[in-house]
């Protein structure tokens, strides 16, 4: 169990980092992280206390919805959110004193590189089987009421997660801040990155587990939260 929870921490740090990196390319984020992003943005409070915010009161709405089916069990992702948050503001500080060129090229081989460091922070921290984060979370819950699959579900959530980010930077900043070409970029390769990294550290993280059903094979594109 004590693996499981150490190859969790690792996976859930290493996506904080790959949304640090995402922040850095200035070229957008996922949209899961565009909320926290914006909010950060327009207020002067961290980014990772936003992600704790956003991702507790999704915690809220998937008690909203289940009611009594809502599992004690599951409150315990209010540790994961702090948790996570706490480590994206690390990273952020981690790579506050990195300068990034302004060319084209050098965001865009940032973008492509946060969406490689998150695909192996998923993969890890997925395949521990600990507990998901909140956004995946709702999104279970919410195709489970709907009787929708996941993966439609997903699609709808991260549109109306952009959507509402889209209000609040217009709104608060006068202009889109955020999304743009990286935020594609995290859509289109997060999922891919997953899977290569399955297809290579499936075995190795498998014996390190001692248990082979411990470790997902692969974790489907569509329950990638691009999260972090």
């Amino acid at each position: 169990m004590l693996k499981k929870i150490g190859l969790y921490v690792l996976g859930l740090f290493i996506l904080a980092l790959g949304v640090s990196i995402s922040v850095k390319s200035n070229l957008g984020v996922s949209p899961v992280s565009s909320l926290a992003y914006v909010l950060s943005l327009i207020f002067p409070v961290k980014m990772g206390y936003f992600t704790m915010g956003v991702f507790i009161s999704f915690i809220l709405v998937q008690f909203l919805l289940l009611g009594k089916e809502f599992k004690i069990l599951s409150s315990l992702q209010v540790l994961c959110s702090v948790l996570f948050g706490y480590f994206v503001n690390f990273s952020n500080a981690l790579l506050f004193s990195i300068e990034v060129p302004s060319n084209l090229p050098v965001r865009l081989f940032l973008a492509v590189l946060s969406a490689a460091v998150c695909g192996l922070g998923i993969f890890l921290y997925v395949g521990a089987r600990v507990m998901p984060l909140p956004a995946e979370g709702l999104t279970e819950v919410i195709s489970v009421k709907v009787k929708k699959p996941f993966s439609k579900v997903k699609v709808f959530f991260d549109l109306t997660m952009l959507a509402v980010s889209v209000l609040f930077s217009v709104f608060f900043l006068g202009s889109i801040k955020g999304i743009g070409l990286g935020t594609l970029i995290s859509a289109l390769l997060i999922g891919k990155f997953v899977g290569v990294f399955s297809a290579f550290l499936k075995e190795p993280l498998a014996l390190f587990l001692k248990n082979k059903e411990q470790l997902i094979t692969a974790v489907p594109q569509e329950k990638v939260d691009g999260n972090s």
